[in-house]
C-alpha cells in the first residue's frame, strides 16, 4: 500500500521537470528568433558628408638676415706722454686785445613788455576820473552825422592813456573820439595789490542839438 501511495508524487515531479525543460527550450528558441529578426538596424539620420580636404605645399624662400654695420669706434683718450720729445711744438702768436667800444657789437635786447590785462581780468578795475568831451567836427555837423564811436584805450600804471584805437568806427567822427580818449585819466587797475596795465573800451556819443 505504501508503494502505491508514493507513485503519483514521483510522476508529478517528473512531469514538472519535463515541463520546465520544455518551457526553457521554447523561451531560448524565441529569444534566438527575436535576435535574428532585428539583426539589421537602419537609421533615418544621415551623417554629414566628409569634406574633401586638399593639402597644398608652399615653398617658403629662406629669409635673408641683414647684417648690421659695426658700431663706430670709440674716440681714443689722450694719454700723457712720458717723453717730452713726443709732443708737438705749439707756438702761440701774440695777439692784441682792444677793450675799447666797437660798432660791430650787437644791440642790447629790448626790454620785456609787461602783460596788458583786460579790465575784467583784474582784481580791481580801472576807474574813469576824467572823460574828455570830444569836439564835434564841423564837416560832420554840417552833414548831420550822429552816432557813438567806441575807442579801445590802454591805461598805464599811472592812470594815463598810453594808446588808443578805434573799436567801433564812424569815419567822420573817429579822429575827434581818438583825441578825446587820449586826454582821459583813470585810477589805475590792480592785480594782487600791484598796479597793472589794462585795456578797456570808452564810448563817445556825438549828437546834434
Amino acid at each position: 500500500m505504501k508503494a502505491l501511495q508514493k507513485k503519483p508524487e514521483a510522476d508529478l515531479r517528473l512531469k514538472y521537470y519535463k515541463v520546465l525543460e520544455a518551457s526553457m527550450a521554447v523561451a531560448l528558441l524565441l529569444m534566438i528568433g527575436v535576435f535574428y529578426s532585428f539583426k539589421t538596424f537602419e537609421s533615418s539620420v544621415k551623417l554629414p558628408e566628409r569634406p574633401n580636404i586638399i593639402i597644398e605645399s608652399i615653398e617658403i624662400p629662406q629669409t635673408q638676415q641683414i647684417q648690421k654695420p659695426p658700431p663706430p669706434a670709440r674716440p681714443s683718450i689722450p694719454v700723457e706722454a712720458d717723453d717730452d720729445e713726443m709732443l708737438d711744438d705749439v707756438t702761440i702768436e701774440d695777439t692784441e686785445v682792444t677793450m675799447g667800444p666797437s660798432d660791430n657789437l650787437p644791440p642790447p635786447p629790448p626790454p620785456e613788455e609787461e602783460e596788458i590785462y583786460e579790465f575784467f581780468a583784474v582784481s580791481e578795475k580801472p576807474v574813469l576820473l576824467h572823460k574828455e568831451k570830444p569836439i564835434y567836427p564841423e564837416l560832420a555837423r554840417k552833414a548831420g552825422i550822429e552816432g557813438t564811436v567806441v575807442v579801445t584805450v590802454t591805461i598805464g600804471k599811472d592812470g594815463k592813456v598810453e594808446d588808443a584805437k578805434i573799436y567801433k568806427s564812424i569815419p567822420m567822427l573817429d579822429e575827434a573820439a581818438l583825441r578825446a580818449a587820449k586826454k582821459c585819466t583813470f585810477k589805475p587797475a590792480k592785480q594782487r595789490d600791484k598796479f597793472v596795465r589794462v585795456k578797456m573800451n570808452i564810448p563817445f556819443r556825438f549828437k546834434l542839438k
